[in-house]
């Protein structure tokens, strides 16, 4: 009987069959295979470094632009009011927007010209940038005289930083003042 002589496949891996077809130079070895790994590896971390400090840059950029503040107003509904002796009252809302590129408390809204006054009711507004919301004023109107349209109107606001500024521009109340008529007619007819 011949002996037949064994011999042991070094390329073997344990549980692969022993006729694989795949030869031994076909099969990657554990150190490449742990190097492509490391590669990858530093590859993704260089990628998601590279997004992260743009972030940092872009949030330090914004924060070193100067705070910016920034209103506008335009009048809103009315919801009421009065005439009598030659003078109306309308209740009505100013809707506000900030504009600006910080949070606004808005603490005093005014105006005054010849015969027409604005007053706000004492409450303050607190305005995110690009938010818009409404506060409720006054109008005071001496119906014996014609008031402008457009009002000009004084804004005094406080930014996070207890800053104060005030604003000035001019807000179309043609809407507020039609009411205002309405009041003024109605009262001289009951004074006839």
């Amino acid at each position: 009987m011949a002996r037949e002589h064994g011999f042991i496949d070094l390329d073997q891996r344990k549980g692969d069959p022993a006729g694989s077809d795949e030869s031994p130079g076909e099969r990657m070895p554990s150190r490449q295979r742990v190097a492509l790994y490391l590669v990858g590896t530093f590859a993704l971390g260089v990628a998601l470094g590279g997004v992260g400090v743009a972030k940092f840059q872009e949030r330090r950029e914004q924060q070193a632009q100067p705070a910016t503040v920034a209103v506008n107003a335009m009048a809103g509904p009315t919801s009421g009011g009065t005439g009598r002796d030659g003078n109306a009252e309308v209740d009505a809302q100013l809707t506000v927007v900030n504009a600006g590129s910080i949070p606004v408390m808005v603490r005093l809204v005014e105006a005054q010209e010849t015969g027409v006054m604005v007053r706000d009711t004492g409450q303050s507004l607190l305005l995110i940038p690009g938010s818009t919301d409404g506060i409720d004023v006054r109008l005071m109107v001496d119906c014996r005289m014609a008031s402008p349209s457009p009002l000009p109107m004084r804004f005094s606001v406080q930014t996070p930083d207890q800053q104060a500024a005030e604003l000035t521009m001019t807000v179309e109340v043609s809407a507020w003042r039609e009411r205002a008529d309405a009041l003024c007619n109605a009262s001289s007819a009951t004074t006839e």
